[in-house]
């Protein structure tokens, strides 16, 4: 059955289906960007950034060289500019263009020159390129000239967060980048805050990018062509009947990246245990083994989890949708490339490679409203993708943390098929955290310190985070499907520099394996400086995590002062005390210990690091005189010389 463009193919051992999906208002996101393998007889030979490249751009130009080109380039940490880069490039191909996706990882120097190019690019630490964009960025400043980027008309969308200091400075830099190159600027930067509405920031810069578009290539047809022709799928799902039948079909290309770097690695668990000694909370501290791996780290350092969704939602969602969990399938583009490795189970693919608890997108919601059976259900579905109910969408959606499996609840007659389902449903992405233990002191032992989500919705629901409470009932031996990435938060190479570290709560990660370090160094025989910590929590009697350890530090000389704030504590007769309270009772000694080379560290919530800050040049302007934004240049200073370093993230 085939209702004018629209139709997924479904094969059965060999016998293909038709599945009619309605015309309705959607945003397709069905590009999968493409895969650092080929298989070839059952093995995958692995090709370089620049023969992939090549490769893609040459097969795309022969499917339909009657098109305008548009590349469309993403720097990606957690998923997000890769998906929006997704739904421009299929809003792009319902125009009438020939969009093509690439993965920044995978640049060659030979694409940019005469072409039409979006960057879409998230800012990562301290104003870093993505893990996936440090390659091209490394390009960019080291090698590139002006001939590379000849031609070239362009338009970027950063991806950022205002609480962080180093707002969308990837973005930024990049713009200045193009235009210092000689590349022409036919867009203004987009700029997306994460604090507030990103999706609403890249909606609105993306009206601005079609109009744009269809005045400078001269397109007739509107950007917004999805809204009356309906999603269009591009993955073809084959069911197998049996395990050794998928395996005789052989395993197809991934696109995902990470998948094929063979970064990933099985860590088995040796520790999992409660840190929190009362309350309604749980904090886990967690172990994992490196024993045999080739794999280190350093102090400082990130470990990516990937996380198990639970089982009860899987099973849940696999009932809806009317398919069985032990069915084996592969599904794959036009080119037989995967998003995630397959073949698999549906079960697999619901418990390790979807998301199925994130806040789903219009995309996904407009494919909900073309099955729903029901009138008032699907007019309601179609009216959350429209711009203008933007505010009833972030109400239901957003904020009330609602996902796929609430959708499909709260839309009974909705009775979408997993093939489809499973293309509109994002990758599960890894989860990071800083590691919590030191490497020279436990080189072959990864330790995680992580705050259980379990969220009470005052509807009856909860809200649980995927990778915390998959953590938390992981047991002895579990394996953990992690990796290593790597950080400037470092401590210095002379032990005898002192360090002033500030941390609340599971802030405190990165800075105990500093501090466990820094003893290993005392044991050693080393001098050390006169190091200070600052730690806050909620109460001393539930929340104090690593308690012994501090004064173990303390008593060791290890540490020469520890501060410790309480916000919520009963016996306190101050009030909330924060550890920008403590700061500011003891700027003078902290202030002298940076005018002499100090070091410092803060980890935890934005907001906090920001307070951190503001409270710094307040003394600085009251205690050292430094008026007029002399203040604001210390700090800095001290941040371009390497001496102030945070491991944030948004609260």
């Amino acid at each position: 059955v085939d209702f004018g463009r629209r139709r997924v193919q479904v094969e059965r051992m060999g016998v293909q289906t038709a599945v009619a999906c309605a015309a309705g208002a959607a945003v397709a996101v069905g590009v999968y960007y493409y895969a650092t393998t080929q298989s070839t007889n059952g093995m995958q030979i692995k090709l370089s950034a620049s023969q992939r490249a090549k490769k893609k751009a040459k097969k795309e130009e022969e499917a339909d060289d009657s098109k305008q080109r548009v590349n469309v380039f993403f720097g990606s940490q957690t998923g997000t500019a890769e998906e929006f880069s997704k739904i421009i490039a299929q809003d792009g191909k319902d125009a009438g263009l020939n969009v093509q996706v690439f993965d920044l990882e995978r640049f060659d120097a030979a694409m940019f020159a005469n072409s039409n190019s979006l960057f879409l690019v998230a800012t990562y630490g301290e104003g870093e390129p993505t893990d996936n964009a440090k390659p091209f960025f490394e390009w960019l400043t080291t090698q590139a000239d002006g001939d590379a980027f000849k031609g070239m008309r362009y338009a970027v969308f950063g991806l950022g967060n205002t609480q962080y200091e180093h707002y969308n400075s990837f973005g930024k830099d990049l713009d200045v980048k193009f235009s210092e190159f000689g590349a022409s600027r036919f867009l203004e930067l987009g700029l997306g805050n994460d604090d507030d509405d990103i999706r609403r920031d890249f909606e609105q810069w993306t009206s601005k990018l079609w109009t744009t578009l269809r005045e400078q290539l001269g397109l007739e047809q509107s950007g917004e062509a999805w809204v009356k022709n309906g999603v269009e799928y591009h993955l073809k799902y084959t069911a197998f009947g049996s395990q050794a039948a998928a395996m005789a079909a052989g395993a197809t290309p991934c696109s995902n990246t990470l998948e094929t770097s063979n970064r990933i690695i099985d860590l088995p668990v040796t520790v999992n245990r409660e840190l929190y000694q009362g309350g309604d909370r749980s904090c886990r501290h967690v172990e994992l083994d490196l024993r045999g791996q080739t794999v280190t780290y350093e102090t400082g350092d990130h470990v990516g989890i990937y996380g198990n969704n639970d089982s009860e939602s899987v099973e849940t969602l696999a009932k809806r949708c009317n398919v069985d969990l032990d069915e084996w399938f592969t599904l794959a583009d036009e080119n037989g490339e995967s998003p995630f490795p397959c073949p698999c189970t549906v079960r697999d693919a619901l418990t390790k490679y979807i998301d199925i608890n994130g806040v789903p997108r219009k995309g996904l919601i407009a494919a909900l409203s073309e099955f729903a059976s029901d009138d008032k259900e699907k007019q309601q579905l179609v009216k959350l993708t429209h711009t203008e109910a933007h505010a009833e969408y972030h109400a239901y959606v957003v904020e009330a943390s609602r996902n796929v499996l609430d959708l499909l609840h709260d839309f009974p007659s909705v009775n979408i098929p997993l093939a489809n389902l499973l293309e509109m449903l994002p990758r599960l992405q890894p989860r990071y955290y800083s590691i919590s233990s030191g490497s020279a002191t436990t080189p072959e032992s990864v330790h995680v310190t992580a705050i259980v989500v379990d969220k009470d919705l005052g509807d009856g629901r909860r809200f649980k985070g995927v990778c915390t409470n998959y953590l938390k009932d992981l047991t002895d031996g579990s394996l953990v499907r992690s990796f290593i990435r790597r950080t400037t938060f470092k401590l210095p190479a002379d032990p005898s520099v002192p360090v002033i570290m500030i941390g609340a709560g599971t802030g405190f990660a990165p800075l105990r394996g500093m501090c466990i370090d820094l003893d290993t160094r005392r044991k050693g025989g080393a001098t050390l400086g006169d190091n200070i910590l600052f730690f806050g929590c909620r109460r001393q009697d539930e929340d104090f995590m690593y308690a012994g350890e501090m004064d173990g530090w303390v008593q060791a000389k290890t540490l020469k002062h520890l501060f410790l704030a309480f916000s919520r504590d009963p016996d306190s007769f101050t009030g909330k005390v924060y550890v920008q309270d403590k700061l500011n009772d003891n700027a003078s000694k902290i202030l002298t210990a940076l005018d002499n080379g100090a070091f410092l560290y803060v980890c935890g919530a934005t907001n906090m690091a920001r307070e951190i800050k503001k409270t710094l040049i307040q003394n600085l302007v009251f205690l050292r005189g430094l008026k007029g934004g002399k203040a604001e240049e210390y700090m800095e200073k001290l941040f371009k010389d390497g001496r102030y370093h945070q491991d944030v993230w948004s609260s």
